[in-house]
Parts: C-alpha cells; structure tokens; sequence
C-alpha cells in the first residue's frame, strides 16, 4: 500500500449490494469473492472503495497517516433537510471524540478513556456478570423452550454497559430500542420520515447523556460516567462536556448491540455442529478460544469506514485522496493467506485471535475486555446449567436492514426441562 499520484483506474464489483436481503442474511459468499476476484474495487453506487484482503485492512486501521476515522460514523444514507433540522433545533451536539477521531485529539481522548476503563473495573464485573446470567437462567429458561435473544441475548449486555455507567436499569428497553434506530440512521437507508423520527429522538437521547455527565461531574460515584467526565490528561485537563457526553452517548448506543450479537452468534455456532456443544461442554477451558474463533467466523461488526488523507495505491489500484473507503472486516478475517481453511470453524484455531473484529492499532474497540468477559461468562453457565441446549428445527432467521452491525434478531432454542 504505497502514496500514488497516478491516474486512477477503478476495479468494479457490480454485484456489490450490502443492503440486499441475501447479502445481510450471509456475507461470506460474497467476502469469499471479493477475497478471490475484488479485493479491492470501488462501488459507484455508494461511493466506496472497498477493501477486503486482511493486510490491506489491517493497514487502514493502523496507519493513522495516510487514514482518517473521519468518516466512521458519518450515516451511510445522506441525511434528509428535515432530519438535519431536527438535529439542529434539538440541540444534538456530538463531537468526533473516539470511533470516529483522528490524533492528536483521539489520542487525547483515548488515554483518558484508557485511565477510566481500567482492567480492574472489568474484572470487577464478572460477579455481576454470572449473577445477572444465573438469574435469567432461573426466571426465563425452564420450560424446555425459548428463544435466546429474547430471554438473554438482547438485555444482558445492557445491563452490564448500564452497570459501568451507573444508569438505572429500568432504562434497558428505552435505550435498547433506540439503539437499532440509531444504527439504522447511521448504517442503514431510512426512508426521510425514518429519519427524521430517529433524528428527534436522537436529540432527546444527547439530552439524556448530557444530564448524565453533568450529574457526574457535579457528583462523582464509582462507575465509568464518572471517571470520564473528571479524569484528567497529562496537562491536567479533563475532557469538555462534548466530548464527555459523545463518549457516553456511543456507549449507550453501540456498547451493547455488539455484544448481543457475538452472544447470539455464539450460541447458533455452538449449537449447529452439536460435537462443538459437546466439546465445549467437556471441557469449558475452550471456550476461551473458542470465542475468539466466532469473532473470526462471525463478526458482530463485519465491515467498517476510513477515508484516505492522500492519494494512495493498493495492489496495483490507484484511489484518491479524500476517498470514502469501506473495509471488510468480515471479509479480511476469512483470507485463506493468513487463515488456513478459513471456512471451517474450528474452536482450536492456533491464531484465532489474530482476527480484526475489534479493530487494531491505536482504535482497538475500548470494550473488547468486556465483550470477552461477557462472552466467557455466559457459556460457562449455559453449559453448565443447560447442557442439553440444542437448536430448536426449522429456524427462521432474520438480520436488521443495515450494514456493519450483524445479528439475528432472534434463535430459537431447546433443552431437555426438568420435571419438578
């Protein structure tokens, strides 16, 4: 991947749709092609190059000179008039701070996100964690039959974000609902009425974090909200109120879908080849691995954005600077030149961990930890509370209209209940 000040020659895939229905419901056939035939070419009827070759994304994660993040969470769909009105007149004010920031301010902002989510908090979490999990276990899996993402999947990571920020937890289904919204506003195509609708309420929800850190500064506790609006930089600064509020509104926002769907996925791959259950359940050592293994094979977040500060090459193309490029992390984690059989999973892969689902570099995705906590957490005491959990016949899979974020929005599960 070199700088080039070369004619450019675009290299199409006219076939590449990522909203389509059967792209959403499974990728990897065309990340396979892409692998082979495209693994780089631009796609004119978004406006993206696209990467998919494993080195070539992991560069555009870690070169922070010829990449920005700019454009990471800018809405994949041009923003409506009306919608940007909404925005504007409702006060929503966030600011390029982590996701979406380049140094020297990123840098900034990361090292004090660094000093707030400290390992400690995260080990403190794992008695919550099992506590949260037992419970669910005990009130909403007993009757032989259930679909996962409902009783476990979709509140569980929630709460535990909720319990790092010191949020009440009644506000679960408030914030778990306009959490897909918001992702439909930013990687989906909703219509100007969607828009506008997600719009208002994402200026209500700035509102929410915004009295959030203003509580916090005003009256520290022990969680996360606090210790990001009033930990301080080298320079003895703390971040600004914008700042502050952006990270914890992306927090409440994102912190969480991701982590239902690595779950969700974790129990559908688990679950299909039923000797990895049973594996898995001889042996909870594996798991471990094992879910290291599933963020390879199934990326909760499978594609990602960076823009290009310089014109550059990247085998053999040549892409302009100031280029939206869209890189293919579901894809790169496939590439049989550093994955061997990368079809298979396999639960014992020796670089299994080298996958990309997090990120790299200087972006590693702050909730990674946790997500592998979490992770961790839920299969020790599914398989140990429910060994006989199997996939319930005849699923019936559905997946959010929108790119990046990737998970069923429901699984239908069986074990054998007890009498009693």
């Amino acid at each position: 991947m070199t700088a080039a000040d070369d004619q450019i020659l675009p290299t199409s895939a006219p076939d590449f749709n990522p909203f389509a229905p059967d792209f959403l419901a499974d990728p990897n056939p065309w990340f396979d092609r892409y692998l082979e035939l495209h693994p780089v070419f631009y796609a004119p009827e978004m406006d993206y190059w696209v990467l998919s070759r494993y080195q070539d994304v992991r560069a555009a994660f870690r070169d922070t000179v010829t990449y920005s993040a700019s454009n990471a969470l800018a809405p994949i769909t041009p923003v409506c008039p009306r919608a940007q009105a909404a925005l504007r007149d409702g006060g929503f004010r966030s600011v390029p701070t982590l996701s979406n920031g380049d140094p020297p301010g990123h840098t900034r902002a990361r090292r004090i996100a660094n000093l707030a989510f400290t390992p400690r908090r995260v080990a403190e979490m794992e008695d919550f964690i099992r506590g949260v999990v037992v419970a669910f276990v005990d009130e909403r899996l007993h009757d032989g039959h259930a679909d996962i993402v409902r009783a476990l999947t979709w509140e569980l990571p929630a709460l535990v974000i909720f319990k790092i920020l010191g949020v009440p937890d009644e506000d679960v289904p408030r914030v778990k609902a306009g959490s897909e919204n918001r992702l439909l506003f930013m990687f989906g195509r909703g219509s100007e009425n969607q828009q506008v609708e997600i719009a208002e309420g994402m200026a209500a929800f700035w509102h929410y974090t915004e009295a959030l850190a203003t509580s916090r500064r005003e009256q520290p506790r022990d969680d996360f909200a606090s210790d990001i609006v009033n930990t301080l930089d080298p320079q003895g600064q703390p971040l600004s109120h914008q700042q502050a509020s952006t990270i914890l509104f992306t927090l409440l926002v994102a912190g969480h879908e991701t982590t239902t769907n690595l779950l969700t996925h974790g129990f559908r791959r688990f679950l299909e080849q039923r000797t990895i259950w049973e594996e898995l359940c001889a042996d909870v050592s594996l798991i471990p691995n094992a879910v290291e293994e599933l963020l390879r094979f199934d990326s909760s977040v499978n594609m990602w954005r960076r823009k290009t500060k310089v014109p550059i090459r990247v085998r053999d193309v040549h892409i302009p600077a100031e280029a939206n490029l869209l890189l293919l992390i579901g894809a790169a984690n496939r590439d049989p030149e550093v994955f061997e059989n990368p079809d298979r999973f396999d639960i014992r892969r020796a670089n299994a961990r080298d996958h990309l689902s997090f990120g790299i570099g200087n972006h590693l995705c702050l909730g990674a930890p946790l997500a592998r906590l979490e992770a961790r957490v839920v299969f020790e005491e599914l398989i140990r509370r429910l060994p006989s959990l199997r996939l319930a016949p005849d699923q019936q899979l559905s997946f959010p209209a929108y790119i990046a974020f990737r998970g069923p929005r429901g699984l239908l599960v069986e074990w054998d209940a007890v009498a009693g």
